[in-house]
């Protein structure tokens, strides 16, 4: 019980002690409701299709040496960093 109530109190009291020391930063969003939509859904989908998130594979499936979760994890890595090269290198953004 008491780790729930210091993750809350943590949720709550975070932001307030960041404005002590400064002002929140800026919330802006430069896509629309449909773009959002839509990636929504594909990480939805993507979790439920490959048994978990990228970070539940990355941090808790290799901590237990799984081997599911290290194919998992190469696979994530492999398409972000091609994502990367391809909108750098051959698209040019």
């Amino acid at each position: 019980m008491g780790w729930r109530v210091a993750f809350i109190a943590g949720l709550v009291l975070a932001p307030v002690l960041w404005l002590l020391f400064g002002a929140l930063p800026a919330i802006q969003i430069d896509a629309g409701y449909p773009l959002l939509i839509a990636a929504g859904l594909i990480v939805g989908v993507s979790t439920r299709y490959g048994a978990g998130c990228t970070s539940g594979h990355g941090v808790c499936g290799l901590s237990r040496l799984s081997p599911r979760s290290l194919v998992a994890t190469l696979a994530f890595m492999g398409s972000g960093f091609a994502t990367v090269f391809v909108v750098r290198h051959l698209i040019g953004g």
